[in-house]
This record gives C-alpha cells, structure tokens and sequence, in this order.
C-alpha cells in the first residue's frame, strides 16, 4: 500500500501496510510559517495548537480544533479570544513536567490511531524546545504513525524500518539523514549526489549530512532496521557549519 503526504515543498510516498485514517496538524510555539504555507497545508486536517500557535493561527486567518498549553507565551488578546470563540481549550499549570507540544502529542496518541501528522512551529527557537519536540514526535513515529516537523525552510521526515519516496517541487539547499535510533541498519539514499548502500549510521556520529539531490530526481531512502530522519533544508538558517 502507497500513502502519500503532500506539503507546499514535497510530494512523498510510503511504502505502508496500514491504511492511515486521520490527518492532524499541530502548531507548536517556535518559528511562525509562512502565512500562505500554514494555509495550504491546514486543509482537511484536525487542528491542535500547543499554547503560542494560537498566536500563528490567528495571524495567519487558520482557526484551529483544539488548544492546549499553559497560556504563558500566547498574547494575552489571543488566548481570550479562543475562549470567546469556543474554541475546546484544555489549560494547564505553568508549573509541569511536560512541554505545551508534548502534551498534545500525549492527548494525540491516546485519542487517534492510524495518523498522518505535520508539526509546524517546531523549528527555531530554543534548542531544548526542539530536541524535546524532535525525541517526542519520534515516539509517535515509533509507532508507525507517519510524522514530520515542516515549514517552508525545514522539513524532517520520520522513516522506520521501510522505504519512501520524495518528490521535490523546489530544490532544497540540502538532504541529511540523521539517525534517531541509536542504530540506523542497511540504510540506503538515492537520487543525489552522494548515494548510500545498505550501509550503518550511528546516533553518535551522524555522518551522513548535506547531501545534494540531483536535478529532477525522486529520492529513495530505505531504512531496514531503526528510525531515521530525512531533513531537508530550503533556506540559509544561519552562518554554515563545518
């Protein structure tokens, strides 16, 4: 069976043996997306904000399902007028254990099965926020939910133990795999410049990073044992890194 998610970005399809039955979005308190991006991609899906997306939400004219959080990052104006909207509001003390995003993604695993899920909001921000977001969302991957943390700038797919396929409609700056598992096994990359066989990549020295997709190719990444992480990069986040 052949699942495809499509975002502004990318078209990519799975190779699945389960049929995916409810497609979410969460807005989570990181990088705003583009207004247009945000729209685009909200259609047809349950909307879950996780505290300061509700700020992105009404910015961007999205109007979502459900909000949780602790309501200390969102504008005060904006947290009154979901109330005032109806909008269902699960709020929280600002004293907890677990991130505004991790306690969606909590209320998401018990409540649906069989999901296709996009973060957005994820990216940016403090680095603690997002390697919380980044390990918890990889839970659900776990799972055999299929998840990805997007925007226009930055995508991370999730990929355990099978094959998919990316269909870019604009050329990324770069392709990384990042091994999510401690142990990534028979991993395999085709369609850029350097390609990969069945080959091991390991948590603590992630190696396989800035890869360059050859013109009009579909990548194909495999995974036989683990879960990987397919990050693609459209725009310059910061100085380079070498």
């Amino acid at each position: 069976m052949i699942y495809k998610l499509s975002l502004p970005e990318i078209l990519v399809s799975y190779e699945t043996s389960s049929a995916t039955t409810n497609k979410l979005l969460l807005i989570s308190g990181g990088r705003a997306p583009e207004s247009a991006w945000l729209q685009s991609v909200s259609r047809q899906r349950i909307i879950y904000c996780a505290d300061h997306g509700i700020d992105i939400c009404r910015h961007s004219g999205v109007m979502p399902d459900y909000i949780l959080g602790d309501g200390d990052s969102a504008a005060a104006d904006n947290w009154q007028w979901a109330k005032k909207s109806n909008i269902p509001l699960a709020e929280y003390p600002v004293d907890k254990n677990l991130t505004d995003t991790q306690l969606v993604l909590q209320v998401i695993a018990e409540k649906y099965h069989q999901n296709d899920i996009v973060i957005t909001g994820a990216w940016g921000g403090r680095f603690d926020h997002l390697y919380s977001s980044i390990f918890s969302s990889a839970s659900l991957a776990a799972q055999n939910n299929i998840i990805c943390a997007a925007d226009e700038k930055e995508t991370l797919l999730y990929l355990q133990n099978g094959t998919l396929q990316v269909k870019c409609h604009s050329m990324p700056i770069s392709i990384s795999l990042l091994p999510l598992s401690t142990v990534c096994e028979a991993v395999s990359i085709n369609g850029v410049k350097w390609p990969l066989h069945k080959v091991v990549l390991q948590q603590y020295w992630p190696y396989a990073i800035s890869n360059v997709l050859q013109k009009d190719s579909v990548l194909e990444v495999t995974v036989g044992k683990g879960l990987l992480g397919i990050y693609f990069c459209w725009e310059c986040i910061t100085d380079k890194f070498h």
